[in-house]
Parts: structure tokens; C-alpha cells; sequence
């Protein structure tokens, strides 16, 4: 499995924020946004941040795919 941010990134096209804005409004670090813009797992408390700031639950901010290595 592999972890994708696709969802939250569609949220912010819709409310019409840029990412540093998100960023802001969610208190979370460049690092942290930089991981999710490379689909690489965060932790629980960034991930809860951006919930409670954002208003949404996990599932709208992230989605599990399958690995293309174990796609076969």
C-alpha cells in the first residue's frame, strides 16, 4: 500500500487556497507539506492538525492506494 494526499489536495482546489496558505491555516511545517506534496507519510499529529483546522476528517485528507511495486 501507499499513502496519497490527492484528496486534500483536491479540498484545496475547491476552497481555492494555495498550498502555503494551507499550510498556514493548518500551523504545520514547510517539511511536512513538502512530504505530502511527495506522498510520504506524516505523522498522526500533523495528520490531526490538519483535520481540526481544515474541518475534515482523515479520509478527505488522505487515501491509500495500492503500491505499483505490488501491482502485479
Amino acid at each position: 500500500m501507499a499513502v496519497s494526499y490527492r484528496p486534500i489536495w483536491v479540498e484545496l482546489a475547491k476552497r481555492e487556497l494555495m498550498k502555503t496558505e494551507f499550510q498556514k491555516i493548518a500551523g504545520i511545517s514547510g517539511n511536512v507539506l513538502a512530504k505530502m506534496g511527495n506522498n510520504e507519510y506524516i505523522s498522526m499529529k500533523n495528520l490531526e492538525k490538519i483535520c481540526m483546522a481544515m474541518d475534515l476528517s482523515p479520509s478527505e485528507v488522505i487515501e491509500f492506494r495500492e503500491d505499483e511495486k505490488n501491482a502485479k
